[in-house]
C-alpha cells in the first residue's frame, strides 16, 4: 500500500513538472535586457551580483531548477541513510 502512494505522488510530481515546463515561455529571455541597470539615483553594484542573479533566474533557470531537484534528492537520501532502525 505504501508503494502505491509513492507511485501516485511521483506521477503527480512529474505531471506538474512537465506541465510547468511545457507552459513556460522560453523565448522571454531574448526580449529582456541582459544586464543589470539600476534605476535613476541608485548606485551600480560593485560586485556584479545583479548580473549573476539576472543570469541565474533568466538564462540558466532550467539548470537552476534541476540542481535544486538533485540537491533535494541528495538531502532526502542522506536522511534515509542516516536514520536509525527501530527495533
Amino acid at each position: 500500500m505504501v508503494k502505491f502512494k509513492i507511485i501516485i505522488i511521483t506521477l503527480a510530481f512529474l505531471a506538474a513538472l512537465i506541465a510547468s515546463l511545457s507552459l513556460s515561455d522560453w523565448g522571454a529571455s531574448e526580449k529582456l535586457q541582459s544586464s543589470f541597470v539600476p534605476q535613476e539615483g541608485m548606485k551600480m553594484p560593485e560586485s556584479g551580483i545583479g548580473d549573476v542573479g539576472f543570469e541565474i533566474f533568466t538564462t540558466y533557470v532550467f539548470a537552476f531548477e534541476i540542481l535544486a531537484l538533485v540537491l533535494t534528492a541528495a538531502l532526502v537520501g542522506a536522511v534515509w541513510v542516516a536514520r536509525k532502525e527501530v527495533a
